[in-house]
């Protein structure tokens, strides 16, 4: 007869082997899943895709939100999580000819949002995509591409997760963080550590209260700046 510790790493085996298939198969459903999300998008990974500005709202001293029209009043459908790619063409003093400049965003807009994706965006000076966009007035295009998937999340494949962010880099944790919280089936528990210079270049601040306040039980929020007041 097998003693006690051969029988338990014989029962472990087989049971490491089911948890790391169904893992794998969670993974697997859900990217087949986003791919076929990316497939109905009204973006193309493919092509570059120029996009109206609507609108445009001031968020900080150096931040805006944008608003982007999509053609035919199509949602995005953009996978989560995903981002997109843009393009600007730009001839800096002393170039030859223009250069092309891409950066990748992720929209704080919700996939199936209709006939629009948004984008959070913090101008820098010396920043040659964020200045543009920054400068940007309404009626005026920029070329869009994708959605480039990330990770394919699926409901309840973690029971927790931390997220750390700071700045900009808010939007891809309000992607996933949104479609948890959208998702009444889903039980996964997210915390959310969001760092600042200051509280007044908090991005998004009463959004991410109101979902802290409206799933207290699922999802909390923890912010750090550098110069509190």
């Amino acid at each position: 007869m097998a003693s006690a510790p051969t029988l338990l790493s014989r029962l472990a085996f087989p049971a490491g082997l089911c948890a790391a298939y169904a893992a794998y198969n969670s993974f697997e459903n859900a990217l087949s899943a986003q791919a076929d999300a990316a497939k109905a998008s009204s973006l193309t990974p493919d092509a570059f895709t120029d996009l109206k500005l609507i609108k445009k709202e001031k968020l900080t001293h150096n931040s805006y939100k944008l608003r982007f029209e999509l053609p035919g009043g199509q949602p995005a459908n953009l996978p989560v999580a995903s981002c997109i790619l843009t393009k600007v063409m730009q001839q800096a003093p002393g170039d030859d000819k223009p250069k092309v400049i891409v950066r990748p965003y992720t929209p704080v807009s919700t996939p199936d949002a209709a006939g629009h994706l948004d984008l959070v965006i913090k101008a820098y000076a010396q920043g040659k995509m964020s200045k543009h966009m920054g400068d940007m007035k309404v009626g005026e295009s920029l070329a869009f591409k994708g959605p480039i998937l990330k990770y394919p999340y699926s409901a309840n494949i973690k029971k927790e997760i931390g997220m750390i962010a700071g700045g900009t880099g808010i939007t891809p944790m309000l992607q996933v963080a949104d479609a948890i919280l959208a998702n009444p089936t889903d039980k996964t528990r997210v915390s959310l550590l969001f760092a600042n210079v200051s509280e007044a270049d908090i991005l998004l601040k009463d959004k991410i209260d109101a979902m802290a306040a409206a799933h207290p039980d699922r999802f909390k929020v923890y912010y750090v700046v550098d110069k509190p007041r």
